[in-house]
């Protein structure tokens, strides 16, 4: 398999310094998804009596826009607060299919047509000593997101649906206690993704579910 790419991929940052020293941002991008050798490896692998695996060798590389556009906020010294508003699109997306072959299941790869993806990141970094809980330093990320895959509604039976593998939101927590005096470091961390697509099932039908 020879795959061959002649393509440019921009990236422009604008950023402009409020008096107050917070920052707002705008960046965009174009960048490519490549297939691995194991997407596109013809021959099948065989990891259990009823579950094969099988690259597709007609699997096209995905090409995303992105648009971000960010605010951040330095209360104080080591702390910070950030909003994003993001929008991505996709063009040839890569998702994990599986196909039901009467009694075995064949894991591959292929193309949809086209996606996208938009939401809003919050990420906050807050220094507990306010509260009495001196070197404690709390860091919060969530997102919210919305994606959504395109298809032809003439010649395809699917219908438009959350992108597999994408969750509709994420949240990140960690609560650190660090002491420079006695060289001691300390950390809880709490991580939740909202329920998405695992797999894109497919019959001989070529009939488009998803689990």
């Amino acid at each position: 398999i020879s795959q061959h790419y002649t393509h440019l991929f921009p990236s422009v940052t604008l950023e402009y310094k409020l008096p107050n020293g917070n920052a707002l941002s705008a960046l965009y991008s174009r960048r490519i998804n490549r297939p691995n050798y194991n997407d596109m490896n013809p021959f099948v692998y065989i990891f259990d009596n009823y579950m094969h695996e099988q690259g597709n060798p007609d699997l096209k590389p995905a090409y995303i826009h992105n648009l971000d556009l960010r605010y951040e906020w330095y209360p104080a010294s080591g702390e910070s607060v950030s909003v994003a508003l993001f929008y991505k699109h996709f063009r040839h997306p890569i998702e994990w299919t599986f196909r039901d072959g009467g009694g075995s299941y064949t894991y591959t790869f292929e193309n949809a047509d086209k996606a996208r993806n938009y939401g809003v990141e919050v990420d906050i970094r807050k220094d507990l000593e306010f509260i009495g809980l001196r070197n404690f330093m709390l860091n919060l990320n969530g997102s919210w997101i919305k994606s959504k895959v395109s298809f032809d509604s003439e010649n395809s039976l699917e219908h438009d649906r959350p992108m597999q593998g994408q969750s509709p939101y994420l949240v990140n927590a960690g609560l650190f206690y660090q002491t420079e005096k006695a060289g001691v470091m300390a950390g809880v961390l709490y991580n939740r993704i909202g329920k998405r697509i695992v797999g894109i099932g497919r019959s001989d039908m070529s009939v488009g579910g998803s689990i």
